[in-house]
């Protein structure tokens, strides 16, 4: 046996316990360990590793791979066996390894995982259910292109992006699989880059089969999974959380072709020192990326320009910052900034994208003093 064959082999013999062990959702992975090329799972009902994770948030945070003595520590909190088998491969960095990472990815399908901080999009299709589903269908299928469109451009300008999404029937939310502020930061740029892209195919389409946008974006905490379907965990995974939840809150609100940019604060880290910064220190951090995108080509043409930026609502604020306090059927309270993006590209027109202060009259907000704190009140 070819060490290719042997390596399918052994990854289908994994996915093989893993599925049984798995029991159509019943069990999850808490986590793996190795050693040469004997693996050991430790499976747990979900609840139960659920459960414990407050207390015990390495259960669901981080790699599910875990060294030898987490890993047995793991196992006996939970009073459960290790599900131990030998491959037809040796596990490790070696050239003629399997790296874990093959493993993690195949792992991650049958487990929850906790993640504290991430940019994610939500796109909403304004007037959705008034279409016809055929009208229906050419909307989704236009925004879907304009996303795929957007994580092609940014990998063109050698900024790594892997957007993922998950439906809600008239939009996507949309993030980026890899982690971090760096990659943060990429998934804004893909927001413009899917308002331009959709911008422009409404100039030149069909008005009612290309989707009229509105848009929310903002970084927090959420739990990622793979939904169940049939026998078979999903091969694609979903997220919910604090942050799909107030993307949610804030868009039902947002008028048509409108931007809202959610107050947030997350880690991140400038010459070795650990920081914090909040939506407008993000937006700064962003605005340095810029410079990587100019010269792509968007609708023929080169980007030349790109200028992102709030609005400033008249009313109470701090150092003029504008911000909005947006109130759910809830009763809490949500701060999202009102943004404007103006795209300029070689021998084009300018495109304005979002919406400015003149236009928002019908806009279910108030005008706020400013407050770093990102957290719902009522």
């Amino acid at each position: 046996m070819s060490e290719a064959d042997a390596v399918r082999q052994g990854m289908r013999e994994i996915d093989f316990v893993l599925h049984s062990s798995w029991r159509l959702g019943k069990n999850i992975v808490a986590g793996w360990t190795y050693q040469g090329s004997r693996v050991s799972f430790c499976f747990s009902e979900a609840y139960n590793v659920l459960g414990q994770a407050e207390q015990q948030p390495r259960l669901i945070r981080g790699k599910r791979m875990m060294g030898a003595r987490t890993f047995a520590e793991t196992c006996k909190l939970l009073r459960t066996r290790a599900v131990t088998m030998d491959l037809p491969f040796s596990i490790g960095q070696g050239s003629r390894d399997v790296s874990p990472l093959q493993i993690e990815n195949l792992v991650k399908r049958y487990t929850v995982i906790s993640t504290t901080s991430r940019a994610v999009i939500l796109f909403d299709i304004v007037g959705f259910s008034k279409h016809t589903p055929l009208e229906q269908v050419a909307q989704l299928s236009s925004l879907e292109y304009s996303i795929n469109a957007a994580n092609k451009r940014l990998n063109e300008a050698g900024l790594r992006t892997e957007l993922a999404r998950s439906t809600v029937g008239d939009g996507f939310y949309v993030w980026n699989r890899n982690k971090g502020l760096e990659h943060d930061l990429r998934t804004w740029l893909a927001l413009i880059l899917i308002l331009t892209d959709n911008a422009l195919a409404r100039q030149k389409g069909n008005p009612r089969l290309v989707p009229t946008l509105r848009a929310a974006f903002s970084v927090g905490s959420h739990f990622s999974y793979h939904q169940v379907e049939g026998n078979t965990p999903r091969g694609f995974e979903y997220i919910v959380g604090d942050v799909t939840i107030a993307l949610a809150r804030i868009i039902a609100k947002a008028m048509p072709g409108q931007i809202l940019l959610g107050q947030f604060t997350r880690d991140a880290t400038t010459v070795g020192q650990p920081a914090t910064i909040d939506a407008l220190g993000f937006l700064a951090y962003a605005e340095k990326l810029i410079p990587r995108l100019l010269e792509i080509e968007v609708g023929h043409a080169a980007l030349a320009a790109i200028r992102a930026g709030i609005t400033k609502p008249s009313g109470p604020g701090r150092g003029g910052i504008g911000v909005y306090r947006i109130r759910d059927k809830h009763g809490y309270a949500h701060q999202a900034f009102n943004i404007r993006i103006t795209v300029e590209r070689t021998d084009m027109n300018p495109l304005n994208l979002g919406l400015l202060n003149e236009d928002l009259k019908g806009f279910d907000a108030e005008p706020a003093a400013y407050s770093a704190r990102p957290v719902a009140a009522r």
